[in-house]
């Protein structure tokens, strides 16, 4: 790993072009000043590059390291090695509980042509990671729990699903809440999508997502100061993830979705709208179907841009019945498709008058 370029104090917050070393250094900078309880014990690690980022900023007396042994260490870390030889392999972080220091690896690839000028849809996917990475450095229960032999399942899911709702929220923050959120780390629809099609469990984060994105023109995301941005992406994954139980049912349930995609994707995406609307479909089939939906009926295309070859009619009368049962499911909630009892016609303010006895 060699040295990063300093920021320089020249460089506009909004320049035209934007250098790969400049984001990842105001991220590194951001990140110090948002959680400074970790100051001085995170490094950034940009596989693109061979760039380190937060090595010359290393607390010594901390981690034990200093600017030079933090680039060592860096450089024997397995995971270094590992996306040395595998640039396929997923960004990720971990924390070193024998050094005290937490690392970021970002292994997502930057065309060369694009690393002294980064283009915006760029800049906000490695947004995406970098937020998304930190959040499990930085945020309690970020990281997973796990003994020598076992990862605890419940608490990955609570790691990813915190780590997506504050990648979702920086985002918000950043952009605005009408700016485009299709990236797989704050997508409930591709999160659905890996879930059954590929079967990661562990980042199945899309009714925490989904609920961000519902009450986001109710929160000033302007306001929100570090603490409480870490704190609201938290409280959004404690109360929204789905339980264990909901999790295996779905897996269970979609388990014949998923064989459908394996033979035709087309026939998958009508195998999966006839299960979302069937009607004895319960509550989290329905929410899960849905969701995963979404982008199949706005796009009409697959996650790699190829069309879904269904009938424009069949896909225009499936979007149009999902619509219809989303708002009644929004508005019964956790009752949906259950008895409920009819409102109370309005008063008119007038009372029967009392018979005289």
């Amino acid at each position: 790993m060699s040295d990063a370029l300093p920021p320089s104090p020249s460089t506009p917050p909004e320049k035209e072009k934007k250098t790969l070393s400049e984001i990842f250094n105001r991220f590194s900078a951001d990140a110090a000043e948002r959680f400074p309880h970790i100051k001085g014990q995170l490094l950034v690690a940009d596989m693109n590059e061979r760039k380190s980022y937060g090595h010359k900023e290393i607390d010594e007396k901390k981690t034990g390291l200093n600017e030079e042994t933090a680039r060592e260490y860096l450089r024997g870390h397995q995971f270094t090695k590992m996306m040395e030889k595998d640039r396929r392999m997923s960004s990720l972080a971990t924390h070193d509980p024998k050094q005290k220091v937490s690392v970021i690896f970002i292994n997502d690839a930057v065309a060369g042509a694009e690393r002294d000028n980064v283009s915006k849809e760029t800049e906000q996917h490695l947004l995406f990671v970098l937020d998304h990475e930190l959040a499990h450095c930085a945020i309690k229960d970020g990281f997973t729990r796990a003994s020598a032999n076992t990862r605890d399942a419940l608490s990955s899911l609570l790691a990813e699903s915190i780590a997506d709702a504050y990648a979702l929220i920086r985002h918000y923050q950043r952009y605005g809440v009408e700016s485009e959120t299709r990236n797989k780390y704050v997508s409930p629809s591709a999160r659905a999508d890996n879930f059954v099609l590929g079967g990661d469990s562990g980042h199945f984060t899309s009714f925490v997502l989904d609920a961000i994105a519902k009450r986001k023109h109710e929160i000033d995301f302007d306001k929100l100061d570090p603490q409480q941005t870490a704190d609201l992406a938290r409280r959004f994954a404690l109360e929204y993830m789905p339980p264990r139980q909901v999790v295996e049912d779905l897996a269970f349930s979609f388990a014949a979705i998923r064989g459908e995609f394996k033979k035709n994707m087309a026939g998958g995406v009508k195998a999966l709208i006839e299960k979302t609307l069937d009607p004895q479909s319960d509550y989290y089939t329905f929410k899960m179907g849905s969701l995963w939906l979404k982008s199949y009926l706005e796009d009409r295309t697959f996650t790699d841009g190829a069309p879904i070859r269904l009938p424009k009619e069949y896909m225009d009368d499936a979007a149009k019945k999902i619509k219809e049962r989303e708002l009644k499911f929004a508005k019964e909630d956790i009752l949906f498709n259950m008895p409920i009892v009819p409102p109370k016609p309005p008063s008119n303010g007038f009372s029967a008058p009392r018979l005289a006895a």
